[in-house]
C-alpha cells in the first residue's frame, strides 16, 4: 500500500478531511471516528468478535 501524508489539528481531524477530500476506507475499532469517517462519505475497517467488517460511509 502507498504511504500517504496528511496534515490537521489531530490525527481523526486529518483522517475525516482525507476522506472527505478523496475518499476511502479507514481502519478504526473508534466509534466516534466511526461516525464521522460514515458521515464524510468514507467506509470504515474493523474487527468485532474475531470477524472483519466493513461498513459502508452515507452518500
Amino acid at each position: 500500500m502507498p504511504k500517504i501524508s496528511i496534515s490537521g489539528k489531530s490525527v481523526d481531524d486529518a483522517l475525516v478531511l482525507y476522506v472527505e477530500k478523496n475518499g476511502g476506507i479507514v481502519a478504526t475499532i473508534d466509534a466516534k471516528l466511526k461516525t464521522r469517517i460514515k458521515q464524510s462519505g468514507g467506509s470504515v475497517l474493523s474487527v468485532s468478535n474475531d470477524k472483519i467488517i466493513l461498513e459502508p460511509g452515507k452518500l
